[in-house]
């Protein structure tokens, strides 16, 4: 099987709420990203990170950060740290100052060393 098939079964939000903003592969990691609400909204919001390994295994010994960012216009640097809450799961408060374009950078580090993905998505106003 393909890495993003292997993985596919563990890719379940940990909440009824929370939808994914999207996967990608980052060397021999996957991260999903999943907004509750969904999507983003201006304001108060919970990021959680799913991080799996090649075999679809739960990553539990990572540290997760956020790097917020709008894409059409910089609000300076927004790192957010994720806290580990199960099997491959991490989440962090996040808040947008606005709505609009943004991007959201997922650094994962583990063993000394740092994958980083990118995910662009909408904020809503409400």
């Amino acid at each position: 099987p393909t890495f993003a098939s292997s993985a596919k079964s563990t890719l379940i939000p940990s909440s009824s709420q929370a939808a994914a903003l999207g996967g990608k592969q980052s060397g021999d990691l996957f991260v999903w990203i999943y907004s509750s609400p969904y999507p983003p909204i201006r304001g108060n919001n919970t990021f959680e990170a799913l991080v799996t390994d090649a075999t679809g295994q739960p990553v539990k010994d990572a540290k997760i950060s956020f790097d917020l960012d709008m894409t059409n216009m910089s609000h300076g640097k927004n790192v957010v740290p994720a806290n580990p809450t199960s099997d491959g799961r991490y989440n962090g408060k996040v808040s947008f100052m606005m709505p609009g374009p943004w991007r959201v950078i997922v650094a994962v580090e583990r063993s000394g060393q740092t994958s980083t993905v990118r995910f662009d998505f909408n904020v809503n106003s409400k």
